[in-house]
């Protein structure tokens, strides 16, 4: 599988739990998320994607600069058609190319840095934040059992699934 497809895999597993998930619990705030709620961190996941969308068409990628749109973290329905979109973005992406990536790594306003970077690499990286995020989601969903199945590889990363199988044998 390539680092696109393990990509879209990961975003049809979102959309999978955004489709058993009541709308009431995307939005209520979670205590164990310091008042956060689970869709807040959905919108956090699904932008850094919509950033990279963005940077495959401008060359140059700002997690930065992310829209924070209100209605991904509130409308369970949107996120799910936002989640399709970015699914067919990937699946239309074939090549590597070199990306700019712009970040500012302080709290002063006017500080930048720019680092030379790769769509895959920034890919990669969505990846890895995507599961980081998930595991804190499924944390807050520790306690909906009743109200949503949530697999128990969710929110693991692939390395930390092997490295299980590997000892369970």
């Amino acid at each position: 599988m390539t680092l696109i497809q393990h990509n879209i895999k990961k975003l049809e597993e979102i959309k999978s739990l955004l489709q058993q998930l009541p709308q009431n619990l995307y939005t209520e705030p979670k205590d164990i998320l310091s008042g956060a709620t689970i869709g807040q961190h959905f919108r956090h996941i699904l932008e850094f994607y919509i950033c990279l969308e963005k940077g495959v068409k401008t060359g140059t990628v700002s997690y930065d600069e992310r829209e924070r749109n209100i209605l991904i973290e509130t409308n369970v329905e949107y996120a799910v058609i936002r989640i399709e979109k970015l699914i067919h973005f990937l699946a239309l992406l074939k090549n590597d190319h070199t990306m700019t990536l712009k970040a500012n790594y302080s709290n002063a306003i006017e500080e930048q840095t720019i680092i030379q970077t790769s769509f895959y690499r920034e890919l990669a990286y969505a990846l890895d934040h995507t599961v980081h995020h998930l595991a804190i989601i499924k944390i807050a969903l520790s306690d909906e059992t009743e109200r949503v199945e949530v697999d128990n590889n969710f929110g693991v990363a692939p390395s930390t699934i092997r490295y299980r199988e590997q000892c369970a044998q």
